[in-house]
């Protein structure tokens, strides 16, 4: 489940947003932002705005299903 994912710069998919909203990966059509909340983590949301995880920065899946919330369901 922790697989590692590329991350936002990371290959020609990525595309800056303007400002500070974050980066769209062109592959899977999601947009990935810097946590504002507590700033260690990228909130991965789908193309409708709707939050699908949580990626730590080194590429690690921690929300749903990681070692920040065991018993949570997204």
């Amino acid at each position: 489940m922790n697989k590692i994912v590329d991350l936002p710069s990371s290959g020609e998919h990525w595309i800056k947003l303007k400002g500070d909203q974050g980066w769209k990966n062109s592959k899977d059509n999601t947009i990935w932002k810097k946590d504002k909340l507590h700033g260690d983590h990228w909130d991965v949301s789908d193309k409708t705005g709707k939050k699908i995880k949580e990626i730590d920065f080194y590429g690690k899946q921690i929300w749903p299903y990681g070692k920040k919330n065991k018993n949570k369901r997204p």
